[in-house]
Parts: structure tokens; sequence; C-alpha cells
């Protein structure tokens, strides 16, 4: 894995370069462009990060890659691993240098060691809560599990959205915390504000593709709203232990394939028993489906802390619903565990 990090940073790194230099090579029959080269430096990487995201079945939400292992023969694994190291004993004898804590951060991400980024940035971010930090704690954290769309991630990007409305990155992940909470018209405005910053073409062709998927939200109801009704009821015993203002999450997975949900829904976990629906207008990404799918694993967990991601102390309950039995029909989960 290690391996493959680092050859797809440097060959991401190289098509940004490829694309970028003409843009702020000033030529007589062609002006700089400044404007769009940003714009391509932010988004090329996203892009790339929403593709790999969507067909990846890496468990994000196991610990950061480790670093690239030093080798004798001084290449460039040797380098950044050194580069980090250095960086990160100079922010040992100086804790308060937030441009530091930004870089080491900055850098962790482009390894895709999330884990290390998220501490880098939350240290920065406790020094000066500047956007970049807020931006690069939410990042690591949809990375690591995109249930914390829902969560703190989804709040630090609306904080930057409040301040600056034109960010680029904010807007991106704006735009997937608004679809995740089932905001359709809000996703679509700010995907669409993302085109108005005159992205390249490649970048432009992912938005728009993602925008026309977001429009099978305007299809009739009866289309829409196919999915799987759950029956959720709590154990007896368990009752008592569901304290006020607990928070339900009905997850659905894929079975026996690590990452992240393919859709969730986030209901108030008072006046239970309840019957939920959850459907590919739930999915945590445009083009995850669960219609297409013959098994699903449903989740429902019961959190005090209101919280995407579980916890010790959880209630919770599963199933495997499998279409060929129980396509139609309603199911039934009963909350009947407690997460260790």
């Amino acid at each position: 894995m290690n391996l493959f990090v680092i050859v797809a940073v440097v060959l991401t790194g190289l098509a940004i370069v490829i694309v970028v230099r003409p843009l702020l090579r000033k030529a007589d029959d062609a002006p700089q462009a400044p404007v769009a080269a940003f714009i391509l430096g932010l988004a090329f990487p996203a892009a790339v990060l929403l593709i790999y995201l969507s067909i990846s079945n890496h468990d994000w939400s196991a610990a950061g890659i480790a670093p690239a292992p030093v080798n004798a023969g001084g290449d460039r694994s040797s380098d950044i691993s050194e580069m980090v190291a250095g960086l990160e004993n100079r922010l040992r004898a100086e804790p308060d240098d937030v441009d530091g804590w930004l870089m080491l951060g900055r850098t962790y991400a482009q390894l895709q060691q999330m884990a290390d980024s998220r501490r880098a940035y939350q240290q920065a971010l406790t020094l000066e809560p500047s956007s970049e930090a807020k931006l690069g704690v939410a990042e690591a954290d949809i990375i690591l599990d995109r249930e914390n769309l829902l969560g703190d991630a989804g709040r630090l990007v609306e904080e930057v959205l409040a301040v600056e409305p034109d960010n680029p990155k904010a807007l991106f992940y704006g735009g997937m915390v608004a679809m995740v909470r089932n905001d359709v018209d809000t996703f679509r405005e700010r995907w669409q504000r993302l085109l108005t910053l005159s992205p390249p073409d490649n970048i432009r062709a992912v938005i728009e593709a993602q925008l026309a998927q977001a429009g099978v939200a305007e299809m009739p109801v009866e289309a829409t709203e196919a999915g799987i009704a759950v029956n959720v009821s709590v154990a007896d015993e368990l009752v008592d232990r569901i304290e006020p203002g607990a928070v339900l999450f009905l997850v659905a997975r894929e079975p026996d394939r690590p990452g992240p949900p393919l859709a969730a829904v986030r209901h108030d976990a008072s006046g239970l028993p309840a019957t939920l629906k959850i459907s590919d207008s739930d999915a945590m990404l445009p083009g995850r489906s669960l219609s297409s799918l013959p098994q699903v694993q449903l989740i429902v967990r019961i959190t005090s802390s209101g919280d995407p991601v579980a916890q010790p102390g959880d209630l919770f309950g599963e199933m495997i619903w499998t279409a060929s039995e129980n396509s139609g029909q309603n199911v039934s989960i009963v909350v009947d565990q407690i997460a260790d």
C-alpha cells in the first residue's frame, strides 16, 4: 500500500505540473491564468480522491498508512521520510509554529497518511482556527470514515463556507455534506458554484457527472423512494439505557467488504419502535447503489454522543438483507447489543 500511495502521489503531482505550468507561463498570445492554476491545484487531487473513494475497498477506518521505509538506495521515498521526520522534530522543539503544523498536515495528506494529517491539522487548529486547518481536519475525518460527514467534519466545512463561500475545497466537501443530509438543492447549488470558478475541463467533467447523477433525486417519488423499510425496536432490557437526545443511525454496508458505508440515515432515537427507510437516495456518495446488490448488511446504532463514528457503549443491532428473500417486504432489527 505504501508503494501504491507514493506512486499515486508522484503521478498526481506530475499531472498537476504538466497541466498547471502552461497556465502560469506568460506568452504573447496567451496571458497567465493563475486563478485557473490555483483551482486546478485544489480540484485535481480532490477529483482523484473522489474517484478513488468511489471504487476503493480499502478499510478507511484503519490507522493511517505507515511512512514509506527508508532504504539504502537513497530514493525518493527515503527523501520524503527524512523530510517528514525533520519537520516533526522541529515542531517538537517549536510546538507553536502554526505554519509548520499546516505544512506537516499537507505533507501527510499528500502521502495519504490521513490519521497523521489530521493530528497535524488539529494542532494547527488548536493554535489558530484558520480555514485551512478546519478543512484539513475535516478532509482527514471524511477520508477515514465518510460517516464523519454527518458529524464534526461537516460542521467544520459549514464554518468555512460561512466566511468563505467561494472556497473551492469547502464547496467540494460542502456539496458532499449536503448530499449525505439529503439536501439535494444545497448540493446542487454548491457544486454549480464550483463550476462558476472556471475549473479545468477534466474537473468540470467530474463535477457535471455528479450533478447529473444527483438529478435522479428529481424523479417521481415511486422511483426514488424504492428502498429497504426497516422496523426498528429496542430490547426491553436496553430501553432505559437510551438517554435524552440520543441519535439513531441506520447504516447499509456491503457484507464482508471493508470500507465506508454505502448509505446512512440519521434519526432521533426517541419514539422507538419506528419504521425507517434507506435507499439509493441516502447514498454516502452519488454512484454507489444499494439496489444493485444481492445482499446488504443493515446496522442500527444508537449513540448518546451523536457521533457517527461507533463508540464503546453504543447500542446496536444488525441483520443481512437479501434481495431474493426480502425484496418489497419490511424487515425488522432489534437493538439488543452493546458495543465494547
